[in-house]
């Protein structure tokens, strides 16, 4: 700084020095000082000068960045893409799987059995094999309770309590016709129409004969719809035994009888 003074006061001490004397280099008049503040700091500073206006050169804002923080974030995104990626072939092969099995089932069982079981799960009923047999096969749930016994003349007991309850009945569709044997019962109790409590063989009465119309989905719902509803009340003239408990009398025109 001394040094500055004394060229600047021989400067003013001689003109003909001044003409040749070099221009004094401003550089040398700035003290340049680097260092880290904060934000607070800075603050501060600015709020204690006494000027209304200053001139800021440059403000160099340097953040250090977590690169551990963000190769973990960048792990659980790949990690995530990668699942998503995953169900989406999982979906598309279980898709096509399905496709396939579709496809195998129709060409090995054949699409008229295919239309026969979606026709009868519709309507309640169940393909069943059971003793190297064929059922369609429906289940009571709950239980049916059954209290009216019929006679062929239209006279109709209900009784107070009931006489059986119906779990569920089996029809055999390998019988081209309905004969003994075709259909089975499974009550609580002994139905009156049936050999035995249990499940047993139920007497088919006037269905005897009646062809069971496996190559038409829609007849045979019909057929077993029948069925169903034979055994859900008792034909006393076909009985193997005729129930004791107490009952009220009335008269009705049946359609068929068993």
């Amino acid at each position: 700084m001394d040094d500055i003074k004394n060229k600047f006061l021989d400067k003013l001490a001689s003109a003909e020095q001044e003409a040749s004397s070099p221009d004094i280099e401003t550089d040398s008049l700035k003290s340049l000082i680097t260092k880290e503040l904060s934000v607070s700091d800075l603050q501060n500073k600015l709020d204690n000068c006494q000027q209304d206006k200053i001139t800021v050169k440059e403000i160099v804002v340097e953040s250090a960045i977590d690169f551990l923080q963000s190769v973990k974030q960048l792990k659980n995104v790949f990690q995530f893409e990668l699942e998503q990626a995953l169900t989406k072939v999982n979906d598309l092969y279980n898709q096509e799987l399905l496709k396939l099995q579709s496809l195998y089932r129709n060409a090995v069982i054949g699409k008229p059995l295919m239309d026969l079981v979606k026709k009868l799960s519709e309507n309640e009923y169940s393909l069943v094999m059971m003793n190297n047999r064929v059922y369609a096969y429906k289940y009571y749930d709950p239980v049916y309770e059954v209290i009216e016994g019929h006679y062929n003349s239209g006279v109709v007991h209900e009784y107070q309590d009931p006489v059986c309850k119906l779990k569920s009945i089996y029809v055999n569709l390998l019988h081209p016709n309905i004969t003994s044997g075709t259909v089975l019962i499974n009550t609580e109790g002994r139905h009156p129409n049936a050999s035995d409590s249990g499940l047993s063989e139920a007497c088919v009465g006037s269905m005897d004969g009646r062809e069971i119309p496996i190559n038409n989905p829609e007849a045979l719902v019909t057929l077993l719809d029948e069925i169903c509803a034979m055994y859900e009340i008792m034909h006393l003239d076909s009985a193997y035994f005729i129930p004791e408990s107490e009952f009220e009398e009335r008269q009705v025109k049946l359609k068929w009888t068993a």
